[in-house]
């Protein structure tokens, strides 16, 4: 009687089915980044001192002035220190002497921070035109004199730009309250100011912009300059 050969190999066991793979989440720390760069945007040193303009115009004696007023110095400031550097580190940017938008490279700050340093001046320039009070006018010699200094410093050592703008609105609030000429409760304001600080600055910390040194002696230099050019009034 003939028997079926036993089977040597055996068959081979089914396969399970492959998974889908789960979808992939976001790298560590990425929506964080995404955060930090829009705190970065959002209180860019070209916007910083439109802020600090709108501040004037609505939280101090100038508040009595009309809208139409208030609005038209205030959008004039935007275009000089806002609009026009822009303008000028697109063309920097587009000509290559710069690598980003953001200056990254130390050494590629210099023409920036003299764009700056004259749009300070042509606004504190534009304002005396407009017969502004010399309170506000030294708010933006204080911010020239602080990005002045940032300059000569930026030849050795990179200090944060944010920090000083961010630094500088500090300054003005804490004048504003120190002469209680804030309209509103100057305290809460200038503690605002204080805290937005810190959120900037951290943002450029999470971003690895720049080392807490460096976003805190940018801190202090801007509101301690703008804070003394106030005080010279």
């Amino acid at each position: 009687m003939e028997t079926d050969p036993i089977a040597t190999n055996p068959a081979p066991a089914a396969t399970a089915a492959p998974q889908p793979s789960p979808p992939h989440s976001a790298p560590k720390g990425g929506r964080l980044k995404r955060a930090a760069q829009i705190v970065s945007d959002v209180f860019s040193p070209l916007l910083a001192p439109t802020y600090c303009m709108a501040m004037a115009m609505w939280i101090t004696p100038l508040q009595i002035l009309p809208e139409s007023t208030r609005m038209g110095a205030t959008l004039g400031v935007a275009i000089i220190t806002g609009a026009i550097p822009l303008c000028l580190l697109l063309l920097l940017f587009h000509t290559g002497r710069i690598a980003d938008m953001c200056i990254s490279r130390r050494s590629e700050r210099t023409v920036p921070m003299i764009i700056a340093v004259l749009a300070y001046i042509g606004a504190a320039v534009y304002l005396g035109i407009l017969h502004a009070p010399m309170w506000l006018r030294c708010f933006f010699y204080g911010a020239a004199a602080s990005t002045v200094i940032a300059l000569f410093v930026n030849l050795r050592w990179k200090i944060s730009a944010h920090a000083i703008a961010i630094g500088g609105m500090a300054g003005m609030m804490l004048w504003l309250t120190a002469t209680g000429l804030a309209t509103v409760n100057a305290m809460i304001w200038l503690t605002g100011a204080i805290i937005l600080g810190g959120i900037v600055g951290s943002a450029r910390l999470v971003l690895e912009r720049h080392t807490p040194a460096q976003v805190m002696t940018g801190w202090l230099l801007g509101a301690v300059c703008v804070f003394i050019s106030m005080c010279m009034i």
